[in-house]
């Protein structure tokens, strides 16, 4: 079977994957984006998706040089202008963007809504190649570079292997690069919650608990 030709394979087409290969295909790159599945596409009646991130306006501002930032936001997005955090009674930590000027501190936004925002992009770049639905199955260094074996049979050649594959990526563990992990003591609820202006949230005892009212992001953590 033919190999397949890269610069930069890229395992794994979330956020993090997607934005790595976006920017290394603006930069000139061969690119193949190695991905398990597709992401559902956006409908403004779909209910909000839990995972979720408050992403900094460093990260907008990442986004906005990837050319996605309109396209995510033309989806659904909300800024939050302040961002609150404790573990502790009466030890916070409060940023609020208008002690520093600004306009808002960050935005919520879907992870699947930054993701098909790169995907826009990605599927439209000539730099671009996706194996999806697909997966790694092995990889063996060879001279100059890294040989992959997709399990849909597909072999590809890169000079660099990106691992963008999750918190149990396979790339990580072929590699033999190791972890160190311990127990929090925590748990996570997420919650999405309709408010009025005039609703008061009392956050449970036991629970890691973040909700999003309006511009204020309150994040409490308790050990459980």
């Amino acid at each position: 079977m033919t190999k397949k030709q890269f610069d930069v394979a890229v395992v794994g087409g979330g956020m993090v994957g997607a934005a790595t290969a976006l920017g290394l295909a603006r930069q000139g790159k061969r690119v193949a984006v190695v991905e398990g599945f597709t992401p559902k596409t956006f409908d403004a009646n779909q209910e909000l998706d839990i995972r979720i991130s408050a992403i900094s306006r460093a990260s907008v501002e990442l986004l906005k040089k990837l050319e996605v930032w309109d396209a995510i936001e033309s989806m659904r997005v909300h800024p939050y202008s302040v961002l609150e955090t404790w573990e502790w009674e009466g030890f916070n930590t409060r940023f609020d963007a208008a002690d520093l000027k600004l306009e808002n501190m960050g935005y919520m936004v879907e992870n699947r809504v930054i993701q098909l925002g790169l995907w826009q992009s990605l599927e439209s770049h000539p730099n671009v190649t996706f194996f999806c639905p697909d997966r790694i199955d092995t990889f063996t260094h060879i001279s100059g570079g890294i040989e992959l074996l997709l399990q849909s049979g597909e072999h590809l050649e890169c000079e660099l292997l990106v691992g963008a594959d999750g918190v149990n990526s396979q790339v990580r563990q072929m590699s033999g690069i190791g972890i160190t992990a311990w127990d929090y003591r925590q748990h996570c609820m997420l919650i999405n919650v309709e408010t009025d202006s005039q609703s008061k949230i009392q956050l449970g005892s036991g629970l890691h608990l973040m909700v999003h009212v309006h511009s204020c992001q309150w994040v409490r953590i308790k050990p459980v």
